[in-house]
């Protein structure tokens, strides 16, 4: 019996940019040989080496430098995004989230860098030193991913008691799981209550907080996205909403009745 190795390889997709200094074109030799690929279902980083026409890094830290994506056919521009600079000189980052890719169609595209200096106006950077602008990418649908499970509860943690002296009672889920940096540009959710002869106020809320939020019903971890008062329901209850949150759950305030169980999907 043989046995193979499987590898997996970690590098940097490094583009090389030349930047304009008096519109003397004197090498236009190829700059950039690698394919430029980003992959829908992860986050991308694409490095950028900031050079003169005779391949120097320049120092741009004070330079606002930007991504364009756009459609070779329709024109149509998909995101606009500003780079990141790195701590090295002549080298910026652009970090394309899972979001940024999720309305975008497997296939190629173009996309070109825009540096904005100190008076606010947006100048070239080229792809060659004869004077092209954009350059291909293809975006890659490998490894692109449904949603997630739809997210269940079917117990609540009583956080206030009339008995106990607080003004209601008080019951709340455990956090659901939200876009978790996904950044998706609609940011949308779907809850699905289950009540039964239930009388009262049910609060759907948000947490931007990177760690599991506090559990108590007043902890300031979370802000209120919606509420919805219920009088004798015992049919399901649906809400779509829509909010970019790291963590989601339902509180209620019951008068009468129950809830059997909550479905959150995103």
């Amino acid at each position: 019996m043989s046995y193979g190795d499987n590898k997996l390889y970690l590098y940097k997709d490094y583009i090389d940019l030349v930047i304009d200094t008096n519109g003397l074109y004197v090498d236009n030799r190829p700059m950039n040989n690698r394919k430029l690929i980003a992959h829908k279902g992860l986050t991308n980083e694409i490095f950028f080496n900031i050079r003169n026409r005779d391949r120097k890094l320049q120092n741009v830290f004070s330079e606002i430098l930007t991504a364009t994506l756009i459609n070779p056919t329709t024109k149509r521009r998909f995101f606009y995004k500003v780079l990141e600079h790195t701590s090295e000189v002549g080298i910026a980052k652009l970090v394309l989230d899972e979001g940024d890719l999720r309305d975008i169609s497997a296939g190629l595209y173009t996309i070109y860098i825009a540096r904005r200096k100190s008076d606010s106006l947006d100048y070239p950077m080229f792809t060659d030193q004869n004077s092209n602008l954009v350059f291909q990418i293809e975006i890659s649908e490998q490894i692109d991913q449904s949603p997630v499970d739809t997210q269940l509860s079917t117990s609540f943690t009583q956080t206030a008691s009339v008995g106990s002296g607080d003004a209601a009672n008080v019951f709340v889920t455990s956090a659901f799981s939200g876009n978790q940096d996904r950044n998706f540009s609609q940011a949308l959710h779907s809850l699905a209550i289950y009540p039964t002869s239930y009388t009262g106020n049910i609060t759907i809320q948000g947490s931007c907080i990177e760690g599991t939020p506090n559990s108590d019903d007043a902890s300031a971890d979370w802000f209120d996205v919606s509420t919805i008062a219920l009088t004798s329901e015992s049919s399901i209850v649906h809400r779509t909403f829509q909010v970019n949150a790291n963590w989601i759950r339902v509180k209620h305030t019951p008068d009468s009745g129950d809830i059997s169980q909550i479905q959150l999907r995103n």
